[in-house]
C-alpha cells in the first residue's frame, strides 16, 4: 500500500508540474501574440492617420494656390476697372495659370466619416467655382478678341449684341471671382480648424496673402 501511495503522489506531482508548465507556455504564447498584434495595429493606425493628415495638408495647399491666383487676378486686373462703366470694353484679355493643384477627393474620403462630410462638399463647390471662373475668363478673352477684330475692320462696326454679350460675361467674371475668393477663404479656415481638431498636436498650413 505504501508503494501505491508513493507512486500515486509522484504521478499527481508530475501532472501538476506539467500542467503549470503547459499553462505558463500557453499564457506566454497568447499574450506574446496579442502584444504583437496590438503593436502592429497601432503602427497601421499611425500610418493611416499620417496619410490622412498629409491629404488634408495637400488640400490646404491646393486651396492656397487657387486663392492666391484669384487674389492676384482681382488686384491686378479686376479692381482697377471695377467701377468703370465701360469695363466690358476696357478690361482687356488676360489669363491666370490654368495648371493648378486640385482637391484629391479620394484621399479626403476619411472626412466622410464625421462632421467633415459637409465641409468636403463645400470645398468641392468652392473649387468648382474656380474652374467655372477659368472657363468664363477664357470665353470672354475669345469674345473680346473677336470684338477687337470687328472694331479694326473697316467693314464691321461694334454691334449692340456683341457689347451686351461682353457686358454679361464681364459681370459674371467679377461676380464669380468675388464668390470664389470668399468661399476659398472660408473653406481654408474651416479646413484648418477641422485638421487641428481631428489631428491633435499636428500643425497644418497657414495662409497670408502678401502679393
Amino acid at each position: 500500500m505504501e508503494y501505491i501511495y508513493l507512486i500515486t503522489n509522484w504521478i499527481i506531482g508530475l501532472v501538476r508540474q506539467n500542467t503549470a508548465t503547459m499553462f505558463s507556455a500557453l499564457f506566454g504564447t497568447f499574450f506574446g501574440a496579442w502584444f504583437a498584434f496590438a503593436f502592429e495595429r497601432r503602427h497601421e493606425n499611425k500610418k493611416e492617420r499620417e496619410a490622412e493628415f498629409s491629404a488634408g495638408k495637400r488640400a490646404q495647399f491646393a486651396i492656397i494656390t487657387q486663392l492666391t491666383a484669384l487674389k492676384n487676378m482681382r488686384k491686378q486686373y479686376l479692381d482697377p476697372l471695377r467701377n468703370d462703366p465701360d469695363r466690358a470694353l476696357t478690361l482687356t484679355p488676360f489669363s491666370i495659370h490654368a495648371k493648378f493643384p486640385q482637391l484629391d477627393i479620394n484621399a479626403l474620403g476619411f472626412m466622410l466619416n464625421d462632421e467633415g462630410a459637409q465641409l468636403l462638399y463645400e470645398l468641392m463647390i468652392s473649387e468648382h467655382r474656380y474652374i467655372t471662373l477659368i472657363g468664363v475668363l477664357e470665353q470672354r478673352n475669345q469674345r473680346h478678341e473677336q470684338m477687337q477684330h470687328k472694331v479694326g475692320s473697316a467693314e464691321h462696326g461694334l454691334d449692340r449684341a456683341t457689347v451686351q454679350i461682353l457686358r454679361d460675361m464681364t459681370d459674371s467674371l467679377y461676380g464669380l471671382s468675388d464668390d470664389a475668393i470668399k468661399s476659398h477663404e472660408e473653406g481654408f479656415e474651416k479646413l484648418k480648424a477641422y485638421l487641428q481638431k481631428r489631428f491633435a498636436n499636428s500643425k497644418g498650413l497657414a495662409f497670408e496673402y502678401t502679393s
